[in-house]
């Protein structure tokens, strides 16, 4: 007598596995912009994959920005008038597969790094980066977060109350 078998619907987990191995949304895509800035220690070995990459990837979702602005125009006018940013909306589908495409050279930037950059001190910031950096953090305006100063304690009044 032979087994029936059941035939049960194969499960595709590859979005999961793919999620749980990029992460978030935002250290992807500084990721992506680390690959192409020489001010992050890559070396053209890495820069030249990435910008090709992103490059095509862009131009790649061009078409793609086309067809979709039936969906990218619902979409930008149910926005607030506030909030809407045309170019953000319209080029979403260019964007993503511009970071995407730029994490072509993310295997180059693991032969780099087994080959070259572990092995290097890390340079010290000069005075004058230094300078740059606080007058930057300075400059930046907190007032979305409000804070409330702790320090020094604000004056009690003598009556206890």
């Amino acid at each position: 007598m032979a087994s029936i078998r059941q035939s049960r619907p194969r499960r595709r987990s590859w979005p999961l596995v793919a999620a749980l191995l990029l992460g978030s949304c935002t250290q992807t895509v500084v990721y992506a912009n680390e690959l192409v800035d020489p001010r992050y220690g890559r070396t053209w070995f890495t820069r030249f994959p990435a910008t090709v990459g992103g490059t095509t990837g862009f131009i790649v979702g061009l078409p793609i920005d086309i067809v979709a602005i039936p969906v990218t125009g619902a979409y930008y006018q149910a926005q607030p008038k506030e909030t809407r940013d045309l170019m953000s909306v319209f080029l979403f589908p260019s964007f993503v597969l511009w970071k995407a495409g730029t994490l072509f050279g993310a295997p180059f930037d693991l032969v780099e790094w087994v080959a070259w950059r572990s092995w290097q001190d890390e340079r010290e910031l000069t005075q004058e980066e230094r300078d740059v950096i606080e007058r930057t953090w300075d400059a930046k305006e907190y007032s979305e977060y409000p804070v409330t100063p702790v320090y020094p304690r604000p004056a009690t009044d003598p009556d206890g109350g």
